[in-house]
């Protein structure tokens, strides 16, 4: 083992890096500590996921149906599309603007406080807003600036995690979207409009203050690059934005993720619909549709946060990532079937417990994994981002996607056709040749 490795495992910090290799970059060691990294790195994320969510499943449609009762359905979608688009531009360019950084607060940390204030402020001002036109400004603006927060949080791990305690980090940092989403939403869902926007952009830009102070990122003004600056046309600059998918590593860990998040997102977007036309709201405790989706998602969260971490630690332990993306697609491709066999209440619990524990077991180790493709040290952060764009395609596809196998073959066929993309993109993982 190479010795700058072993002191990085020992004590958990990460070393000076002296690699020549052409792109590649060279750093002061980072001083702190992995515990001390993610109690920081944690709360910004789950406070960054609960924005999110808080947002786009309470606030966001309670405010369309207010604006717009008569055509909530068609305005609420023109917004999400919106927001979107900008998620998928801003994911990759926060990442690759944080790479070339150079700052004495590091390369990441002045976009986390930046995008962070402007992210809560955009929140405030959404809050306050009574027209949808206003809305239609707001909406886009803020998931850009949110994502391009997010395309600079995610770099933290290649950046500051040791490789062989990233299953770890990976568990504790992916744990940061159930409580995200389970707090978001059940902030949104009881305290006034205006408040829980306020609270939301408050906890983000406190969460991050937090990180950036507690857990210092080191300067990047010394911070070495190797490889020469070309010059060239629109053409060139595009392919060598994407050049990390001429890598096969990077390309099966885009396409594997693509088509996990497209198998959990054709049918959790229409999980309310499912309830109540294929189980039936008559066959629900109470008749209440609501509450009955409700019960589903926290059963699917509490076997996800049940499962996570110690299957993060376990990844670590056995140094075998592909192995827990493997469980992880075959457990979700059956739980799909659960349903198909049974159209009963009962069935659906065990679906989303099935389901919760099985995106548990791929959380554990997603960012690990992405992060042992990455290509080029250089450019981390942007091909980070690049590999979280496929979490936003499925949820741009996954309507009309779904719509269209619900009109042909009814709920049965959205079932099955998840199930069959779960288990290709455990295929595609498997495929991966530079993680065991």
């Amino acid at each position: 083992m190479d010795p700058h490795e072993e002191r990085s495992v020992m004590d958990d910090t990460i070393p000076v890096s002296t690699d020549p290799t052409p792109g590649r970059v060279s750093s002061p060691a980072d001083p702190v500590r992995l515990g001390r990294l993610l109690a920081f790195v944690f709360p910004a994320t789950t406070a960054m996921y609960a924005l999110f969510n808080g947002i786009g499943v309470i606030l966001l449609p309670a405010q369309v149906a207010d604006l717009a009762p008569g055509s909530k359905v068609g305005v609420l979608a023109l917004l999400t599309t919106l927001g979107a688009v900008a998620s998928m531009l801003a994911l990759p360019a926060g990442g690759a603007l944080s790479d070339r950084t150079r700052s004495r607060f590091g390369r990441r940390a002045p976009w986390l406080v930046v995008m962070a204030g402007v992210s809560g402020l955009l929140t405030i001002a959404m809050g306050l807003s009574t027209g949808l036109a206003v809305l239609a400004v707001l909406v886009p603006v803020l998931w850009f600036t949110a994502n391009f927060y997010g395309g600079a949080i995610s770099a933290i791990l290649p950046d500051r995690v040791p490789v062989a305690r990233r299953g770890i980090a990976s568990a504790v940092i992916g744990l940061g979207t159930p409580v995200g989403i389970l707090f978001g939403v059940n902030l949104a869902g009881r305290v006034s409009q205006l408040w829980a926007y306020t609270v939301l952009a408050l906890v983000l830009f406190v969460t991050t203050l937090a990180l950036v102070a507690g857990a210092r990122e080191p300067s990047s003004l010394d911070l070495v690059t190797e490889r020469p600056k070309r010059r060239g046309n629109v053409i060139a600059a595009v392919r060598a934005f994407f050049r990390a998918f001429g890598h096969r590593d990077f390309t099966l860990a885009f396409a594997s993720r693509f088509g996990l998040f497209l198998a959990y997102f054709t049918v959790s977007g229409y999980l309310f619909f499912a309830v109540q036309d294929y189980v039936g709201a008559k066959n629900v405790p109470g008749g209440n549709v609501a509450l009955a989706v409700s019960t589903l998602t926290t059963v699917s969260f509490g076997t996800w946060i049940a499962v996570a971490t110690l299957c993060g630690w376990l990844a670590d332990k056995l140094d075998r990532r592909k192995l827990f993306i493997a469980i992880s697609a075959i457990g979700l491709g059956l739980s799909q079937v659960i349903p198909i066999i049974s159209h009963s209440w009962s069935a659906m619990l065990a679906y989303s417990a099935v389901s919760g524990a099985s995106l548990g077991t791929y959380f554990a180790v997603d960012l690990a994994v992405m992060s042992l493709v990455l290509p080029d040290k250089e450019s981390e952060g942007r091909d980070f981002a690049i590999l979280n764009v496929a979490t936003g395609l499925p949820q741009l596809a996954a309507p009309a996607i779904a719509g269209s196998l619900i009109g042909l073959g009814g709920y049965g066929s959205l079932f099955l056709v998840s199930g069959a993309s779960a288990l290709v993109a455990g295929a595609l993982a498997m495929a991966i040749r530079s993680i065991r």
